[in-house]
Order: structure tokens, then C-alpha cells, then sequence
């Protein structure tokens, strides 16, 4: 299982725009639990972000290989066809 870093590594080295990882906001007190509510909501929501953007590129990836394994599949029967014909 791939952590989410992974994930939006993946994206990033593959061209996917994903979004910045959420800041703390850098003048809220350590014991500030509204602040830290609010930014592990924010962190939450960039989580979901990703792991949707991950879903969008595997399934993207998978749609590829498989157009790409009928495309063989198709190009292998023409070119016996041709063999055949011309034997």
C-alpha cells in the first residue's frame, strides 16, 4: 500500500498538478486548538485531493494498457490475416 507522499510523488514526477501540502499558520500558539482543528481539517482535505487525483491517474494508466493490449491484439490478427492471404 502506497503512503499518500508516495502517491503525490507519483502524480508530481508523472506532470499531475496536485495541490500544496496545507501550512501551519505560522502565528498560532502551539495550544491553539481551533488553529490545529482547522489545519488538520485542511490536511484532511488535501489527503482526499490526492488520493482522488491518484484514483483519476491509475485508472487513466489502466484504460492505457489496456487500448494499448487491444491495439497488439488487433495489429497481431491483421498481420496473420496478411500471412495467410499471402501464402
Amino acid at each position: 500500500m502506497l503512503t499518500i507522499d508516495q502517491k503525490e510523488a507519483i502524480l508530481r514526477r508523472a506532470g499531475v498538478t496536485v495541490p500544496a501540502f496545507p501550512e501551519g499558520h505560522p502565528d498560532t500558539h502551539p495550544r491553539d486548538h481551533e488553529a490545529d482543528a482547522e489545519h488538520k481539517a485542511r490536511v484532511q482535505r488535501w489527503t482526499e485531493a490526492i488520493e482522488v487525483l491518484y484514483v483519476q491517474y491509475a485508472a487513466a494508466r489502466a484504460a492505457k494498457s489496456l487500448r494499448d493490449a487491444e491495439e497488439a491484439a488487433q495489429l497481431d490478427q491483421l498481420r496473420r490475416a496478411a500471412e495467410r492471404s499471402s501464402a
